[in-house]
């Protein structure tokens, strides 16, 4: 299977589960394929046949969204390296989740969580350290007798009971020996999550991108920069999060970004702006605002900016 094709399989499996879609973009260069939202679950998704695949600025990137929009970010993948990626099990490259399309089947069609993840020396799982605790001292078993049992050190089954994984087939043994179900379902937004850190914030090659962020930074607005996206940067503030677009030098392509800027806005349920270096006939197209650099300079506080933005989407 292809990756386009692999797209449209994941896109159809979302839409299924209730996702609402951003829609497929051609765009070269951005590092997610799509981003779906279904309640309080957003998901920033890159979909791969091969998760070793994965570039590093890319998956940074999608960290950086994730944590910026207050998602997850999620690998697809068929494979990792020469294998077929398990059924039910959670991997990881550069610090993101990584599941099969038949684990994201389950997860999302049939309502049947991940219950093993992958690391260093195979596969392992959470095991309920109270349920363990409490069957161990019901049933009179020593921490030594455990440890014989699941072929481990008593160490390790302290370790266990204060909420260390464990090895897949260790659990299944102490599983079988106690009659208890000590195995927990696993949370793949949850799992591997790591910060990744902001890119660098100015290019200061760049006038006119350097003039407008020092113009929000000024306002009181904290900038988060962005690389391999179609808008350059996530605007906000404790109460309000603008996923903002930067046009210079004509406006060839502002249609195009203002049409994928005010789908990704819908999708993720954040305002949209772009900002130009010059007037532009319209005062919003495809339902984003529109801001050129004069005006922005002249507005002083984030509410003159959101009064702004509210007026130009109203007119819209």
């Amino acid at each position: 299977m292809n990756r386009e094709q692999l797209v449209d399989d994941v896109r159809e499996v979302l839409a299924k589960a209730g996702f609402y879609l951003s829609e497929k973009h051609y765009e070269r260069g951005i590092s997610f394929d799509i981003i779906a939202r279904r309640d309080n679950i957003l998901l920033i998704i890159n979909v791969m046949v091969n998760a070793d695949s994965s570039r590093i600025e890319n998956a940074k990137e999608i960290q950086i969204l994730a944590k910026a929009l207050n998602g997850s970010p999620l690998f697809i993948s068929i494979k990792g390296g020469r294998r077929r990626l398990e059924r039910g099990v959670i991997y990881s490259r550069r610090g993101i989740p990584v599941i099969s399309p038949e684990t994201m089947d389950d997860m999302f069609l049939e309502g049947i969580p991940p219950y093993v993840f992958s690391a260093p020396g195979g596969f392992y799982v959470s095991i309920d350290s109270e349920i363990l605790r409490k069957a161990r001292s019901e049933q009179s078993i020593s921490l030594g007798t455990l440890a014989e049992i699941a072929g481990v050190s008593r160490k390790a089954i302290q370790k266990y009971e204060d909420g260390m994984g464990a090895d897949l087939d260790v659990a299944l043994r102490i599983e079988e020996f106690l009659g208890k179900s000590l195995i927990m379902p696993l949370n793949p937004f949850e799992y591997s999550k790591e910060e990744a850190e902001d890119l660098e914030m100015l290019d200061m090659k760049d006038d006119f991108k350097r003039s407008i962020f020092e113009s929000l930074l000024t306002i009181g607005y904290d900038i988060v920069p962005t690389h391999h996206c179609p808008f350059e940067a996530i605007t906000s503030d404790d109460d309000t999060v603008l996923l903002s677009g930067l046009v210079s030098k004509g406006n060839t392509d502002l249609k195009s970004k203002a049409k994928i800027v005010t789908n990704l806005s819908s999708v993720t349920e954040k305002r949209s702006v772009i900002f130009l270096d010059k007037r532009y006939k319209k005062t919003s197209i495809e339902g984003t605002p529109l801001i050129s650099h004069r005006e922005l300079i002249y507005i002083d506080s984030k509410s003159d900016i959101l009064e702004l933005l509210k007026e130009r989407t109203e007119k819209g």
